[in-house]
């Protein structure tokens, strides 16, 4: 079994306890997510099933969308309303003052991780020296913004940000540094991913519904955008056995290889015009 589940994540359940369930459904061990979502984090949580997790690379740098909700006034250890209150403010601001300072926050950016994060410090994931309440420091990383859309609704002193971002971005980073930079502060409420990568919000099915009626979408239906190239039997068992089988080709974007209609892998050109396997996905002998 070969493919993908879009899934989409409850509040309240790890990403880990998602494809804990997706493995007894399915019956197989081979499955993992591509790109963790937080207990309080619901929406899209792609799980790559069997060899399609070795796609994990071509995965991990394609951008993203979320829907996040800051209640302005409070700050806490973690960024959000799970976290312990390290200070509050009475300081607001104007829907025409959000307008404004949000420009500076779109584009190619610089971003602090938030102590209560996966990042690793000697070994060591972050969240776990916090929460051990040991002294370190995380040092800052280039962060990519496409567009910040904002709503504010002073009467519930709620923030609301639709942010469209390349992976690694942290939301409630974001909506902690946007507050920050108007003189107050946030803590994030919800967050709601709406799209990864080609994995959108209105594609996917709930845990439940998973469960009742499992679907493994196939690779070449999610990736439907990737170039199909069609080896015939010999040039197949060439590149099977790890024998150089060069294409006239140009173009230095991925593409799928299939051998009678069979899905072998996804590759790219090598510098000598070879083709150059990325990752192994054939099923067969």
């Amino acid at each position: 079994m070969i493919g993908f589940v879009n899934i989409d994540k409850p509040v309240g359940v790890t990403s880990f306890d998602v494809v804990r369930r997706v493995k007894r459904v399915l019956g197989t061990p081979h499955v993992g997510h591509l790109g963790t979502l937080d207990p309080l984090a619901s929406g899209v949580l792609p799980v790559a099933v069997g060899k399609a997790t070795r796609l994990f690379d071509y995965f991990l740098d394609k951008d993203k969308e979320y829907v996040g909700e800051f209640i302005v006034g409070i700050e806490t250890t973690t960024e959000d309303v799970t976290g312990e209150i390290l200070k509050t403010s009475e300081k607001r601001f104007s829907k025409e003052d959000l307008e404004k300072i949000v420009p500076k926050f779109i584009g190619e950016i610089d971003q602090t991780p938030p102590k209560f994060s996966a990042k690793k410090i000697n070994g060591e994931r972050a969240y776990k020296l916090a929460r051990a309440q040991k002294d370190f420091e995380l040092s800052s990383k280039k962060v990519k913004i496409y567009g910040i859309s904002t709503e504010l609704d002073p009467r519930d002193n709620l923030l609301r940000l639709e942010i469209c971002c390349r992976a690694g971005t942290y939301i409630r980073t974001l909506g902690s540094d946007i507050c920050k930079a108007l003189g107050t502060v946030c803590a994030m409420k919800n967050l709601r991913r709406t799209r990864s990568g080609c994995f959108k919000i209105e594609d996917s099915m709930s845990l439940d519904e998973f469960e009742k009626t499992p679907k493994v979408v196939p690779i070449e239906s999610v990736l439907a955008d990737v170039e199909k190239v069609e080896l015939d039997d010999d040039a197949f068992k060439k590149l099977k056995n790890g024998v150089k089988v060069f294409l006239d080709r140009k173009s230095d974007k991925e593409f799928f290889v299939f051998n009678n209609g069979i899905l072998f892998c996804l590759a790219k050109m090598a510098n000598d015009g070879s083709i150059k396997v990325i990752a192994n996905l054939y099923e067969g002998e």
